[in-house]
């Protein structure tokens, strides 16, 4: 098991984004980035594309979120969230 880490300057852009969308897009959004950080905590090298130096980036439902893995200390630690696709 993985420990996510969401630092509070990303969490406040996930939540800038939230708000500025309709009601369905909020229900998608909140059910995908459930499912995201279940992923992320059970296996994160199976999520997402690979980029170098252990980082990674996904796509879960109206989101675009890059990511880097530690896996000598099974961290992940997300690195940037925006809005991306409808």
């Amino acid at each position: 098991m993985y420990t996510v880490i969401w630092k509070s300057l990303l969490l406040d852009r996930l939540a800038d984004i939230y708000v500025t969308a309709d009601a369905s897009e909020r229900e998608r959004m909140a059910a995908g980035v459930e499912e995201f950080n279940a992923q992320l905590a059970a296996d994160p090298l199976d999520v997402g594309e690979s980029r170098v130096g252990g980082y990674r980036v996904a796509f879960p439902p109206l989101l675009k979120v890059s990511f880097h893995v530690n896996e000598a200390n099974s961290r992940v630690r997300v690195t940037d969230v925006i809005r991306y696709g409808r």
